[in-house]
Formats: C-alpha cells, sequence, structure tokens
C-alpha cells in the first residue's frame, strides 16, 4: 500500500508515481490503473481543503483518514473529481474529538465514471455531508455510510445524491448505530432533475439501537422532477430484533457478545474495505467500545 500524508496543505511523504500535487490538489494522471490501495492521510490539521482528480480513464482505491485529538472547532472541506471512465473505490473514515466538527464531502462523476464511496464516521460530535453530483450519462455512484454514536456522540449525517445527466444510476445505504445516549441523524435525498431521463435512483436507511437512551432518526427522501426513471426507497428503526440475540444466546454468547456480533456484521462491508491492518483494528475497537 502507497502512504501520502498532508499536513499544513503540504505532501509530507513521497508521491507514488503517476500523482501529483500542487495548489491543495492531489492529481492523478489519466489512463493509471492502481492495483494496491492509496492511503491518504490528513494529519492534525483541523481546517483542511483537499481537491482530489482522477484524470480520464484511470482505476484507483482510496483511503482518506482524518483522524484529530482537537476539541476545538474542526472544519474539513474535500473534492474528489471523477473524470470520464474514471473508476474510483473510496473509502472515508472520519475520527475527530472535537466538539464542534464540520465535514464537507463534495463528489462529481463525469460521462462513464463509476464511483463506490464508503463512509464511516465515529467523530464526536459531527456534522457532515456527503454530495454526489452525477454531471455525465453514464455515471454510477454506490454510496454506503455508517455512522456509530455513544454516550454523549452526536452525529448528523446529510448524503444526497443528485442526478444532472440522463442514463445516471444511484444507489445509497446509509446505517445509523446508536448505544448509550448517543444520537444520529441520517438524511439521505437522492434528486432527479428534469430531463435526466432513465436515471435510476434507490435508497434505503436503517438505525439501530442498542439503548432506551439512544436516538437515531432516519429520513429517505426522494426529489424528482422527470417521468422516465426508475426509484424507490425504504426506512426502518428500531432495536435487534429479539429473536437474533435469543439464537446468539442460546449459542453461549452473552446479550453485549451477541449485539457486538451482529453490530459488526452490518459494519462488514466497511471493514472488508479498510486494508490499511491498523486502521481497520483501531476502527472495529472504536466501534465495539461504542456498543
Amino acid at each position: 500500500m502507497n502512504d501520502i500524508v498532508i499536513k499544513d496543505h503540504q505532501v509530507k511523504s513521497e508521491l507514488p508515481q503517476g500523482f501529483k500535487y500542487e495548489d491543495q490538489s492531489l492529481i492523478i494522471s489519466r489512463n493509471q490503473v492502481f492495483q494496491d490501495p492509496i492511503k491518504i492521510t490528513l494529519e492534525d490539521d483541523n481546517n483542511e481543503t483537499l481537491n482530489i482528480i482522477v484524470e480520464e480513464s484511470s482505476s484507483v482505491k482510496i483511503i482518506l483518514e482524518i483522524a484529530s485529538n482537537d476539541v476545538e472547532q474542526n472544519n474539513y472541506k474535500l473534492n474528489l473529481t471523477a473524470k470520464p471512465n474514471a473508476q474510483v473505490k473510496y473509502l472515508l473514515v472520519s475520527e475527530l474529538k472535537s466538539k464542534n466538527a464540520l465535514l464537507e464531502h463534495y463528489f462529481t462523476a463525469e460521462r462513464d465514471a463509476k464511483l463506490d464511496l464508503v463512509g464511516g464516521f465515529l467523530s464526536d460530535v459531527l456534522n457532515a455531508k456527503m454530495h454526489v453530483d452525477l454531471v455525465g450519462p453514464g455515471a454510477v455512484v454506490k454510496m454506503r455510510a455508517v455512522a456509530v454514536s455513544s454516550d454523549d456522540n452526536e452525529q448528523n449525517i446529510d448524503v444526497l445524491i443528485v442526478h444532472k445527466a440522463p442514463d445516471t444510476f444511484g444507489d445509497m445505504t446509509n446505517i445509523g448505530i446508536a448505544n448509550k445516549r448517543g444520537k444520529i441523524l441520517l438524511n439521505g435525498v437522492e434528486k432527479i432533475e428534469k430531463g435526466m431521463k432513465r436515471a435510476n435512483a434507490f435508497q434505503t436507511l436503517k438505525g439501530i439501537i442498542t439503548s432506551d437512551s439512544a436516538k437515531v432518526e432516519v429520513n429517505p427522501i426522494l426529489l424528482i422532477d422527470e417521468f422516465d426513471v426508475q426509484a424507490g426507497h425504504g426506512a426502518t428503526i428500531g432495536k435487534i430484533e429479539a429473536d437474533q440475540l435469543y439464537y446468539l444466546q442460546s449459542r453461549g454468547l452473552t446479550k453485549a457478545e451477541a449485539e457486538k456480533l451482529i453490530v459488526n456484521g452490518f459494519l462488514k462491508p466497511i471493514i472488508d474495505e479498510i486494508d490499511d491492518e491498523p486502521l481497520r483494528e483501531r476502527f472495529v475497537n472504536l466501534v465495539n467500545s461504542r456498543i
């Protein structure tokens, strides 16, 4: 795995071949295929702007880690553009100790570009936006976002996909898991603009509560201004099903162990994408400490 460390708007490590960095923009040259993931770490910079541009017909998997122990206000504004026919797998892991963090993330998919986006949110108090614009015909995005809150954590996550071209496809799955006094608000919005024929928009939102004091709110919203489309959405909120817990407890697990096993099953699609072993271990340990 190649590691890129950025601090104070400067690259502190050697860039892989095919990358360049200028004016707070990380650019991946066209026609590049990276077999190994690229890990980008923003080091304790709580007011960061970063643009990532994946040029035409390149293929890459990016793991972006944002972590800071600063409890003051944190602000991040991140942009990723996938040029025509680019293919990007993208994992965002957010672990901020701030009591007032703002994370804005904007994605743009041009003609025939494909985005596979995963967001894992483990911050203390966070307002996050994941905004995707499908601006070219044939653009595709698959979005998965998971927020885990406990104690007095409060996370508000807005996921928005906008179809600005015909023949586009968007699918989002957002999950909020809250324990103790944790609070999560998940908004999933998908918009098809007028004239964007044959667009496909689907969304699933799920809230899981493991404590009587926890709160999860999910809001699936479809905004459609065109007839020739396919769209659907659904949302559920509730505790872990009693029969699932009963089955696992009948096999010798305690209730707490059974809950952790089930929750980790929901998180497996994210955990499996973390190729960096220390980051994966820290992510899993932090999740399990919250449930």
